[in-house]
């Protein structure tokens, strides 16, 4: 069970009788916040699977792993935010309380401020009514900017798993060990320009199957549907001692082809690097990988020739 599912249909019963009318108004808050589709990562799906190229593979699950923990961040925002606002001031929006159907006690709130002109502020809280002492406790703040019109700004989005966990909030396997997770983006909804979003994920204890305790992803996704995508993983992740990090770079078209370098940034195996590329099949058309030359194949020659990224 995911986080999302957790509380994804928190008082969905109670929100269909506020589905109604928005105004011009409740437009403008409602585009503050971002939603998980607006910063989800794109990349051609995968046609072959027995012969994918390693790399490629890589940067498919590393791109899966972003999607689902953007949905599961920003789902529930999604499904509040598809009614109508329960509350209005001259510069707030607040949708809620909404009793959480899946943890008796527990509910949910979104309150969005419009704070100048152009930036806008909100917070997704929870609250234990069976507490003795009913206290909001903050999941999610973030800030936009949409300087520029409402289809352009820049924001960031924070959520603190530390202080659901805190505050005995039932969280599942998945998400109990983490701390934080931070996401940054600029221009995700401007036509011709490029997506940019940078995620953080930081762990409250190691990950029991890689070792990993912090990841960083950044990618830009081009009007064409080309792409990069970065990857940072810190953890003892290479058997041994020492704690590694390892640095994955892709960039595809918008066929699929790409390429990719994976580096032992730090640790075991410090300053190996691997470069592989791949067709529109995603199957191997080189790869140089020093510490197994026995994969080595193909000519970098056949690699594609990939626009000039911003990251």
């Amino acid at each position: 069970m995911t986080f999302k599912r957790l509380f994804l249909v928190a008082g969905v019963t109670a929100m269909m009788a506020a589905c109604g009318d928005y105004s011009n108004e409740d437009l403008l808050y409602m585009s503050a916040v971002p939603s998980s589709s607006q910063l989800a990562v794109v990349l051609p799906a995968a046609m072959v699977t027995v012969t994918q190229a390693e790399l490629a593979q890589d940067t498919h699950n590393g791109i899966s792993s972003v999607n689902t923990m953007l949905d599961e961040v920003l789902g529930l925002v999604d499904a509040i935010r598809s009614y109508e606002p329960t509350g209005r001031t001259s510069n707030s929006r607040t949708w809620g309380p909404f009793a959480d159907s899946n943890n008796r006690g527990w509910q949910w709130r979104l309150v969005v401020t419009r704070t100048d002109a152009t930036t806008f502020t909100y917070e997704l809280d929870a609250e234990n009514t069976t507490a003795t002492t009913p206290t909001w406790v903050p999941f999610l703040d973030g800030s936009f900017d949409l300087a520029g019109g409402v289809k352009r700004g820049n924001g960031s989005v924070t959520a603190d798993f530390g202080a659901l966990a805190a505050a005995n909030f039932p969280l599942d396997s998945n998400t109990s060990q983490l701390a934080t997770l931070t996401i940054k983006y600029q221009n995700y909804q401007t036509a011709g320009s490029p997506v940019s979003v940078t995620l953080t994920i930081m762990r409250a204890a190691p990950d029991p199957v890689t070792g990993v305790t912090s990841a960083k992803f950044t990618y830009e996704i081009l009007a064409d549907g080309s792409g990069e995508i970065a990857f940072t993983l810190v953890g003892n992740v290479i058997p041994g001692p020492a704690i590694e990090t390892l640095d994955l770079n892709a960039q595809w078209l918008s066929t699929g082809a790409g390429k990719a370098t994976l580096m032992v940034a730090a640790g075991d195996g410090a300053g190996m690097t691997q470069t592989e590329c791949w067709d529109a099949t995603f199957e191997a058309t080189y790869n140089d990988k020093p510490w197994s030359v026995t994969e080595d194949a193909g000519d970098p020659s056949l690699c594609p020739l990939l626009p000039t990224f911003q990251q």
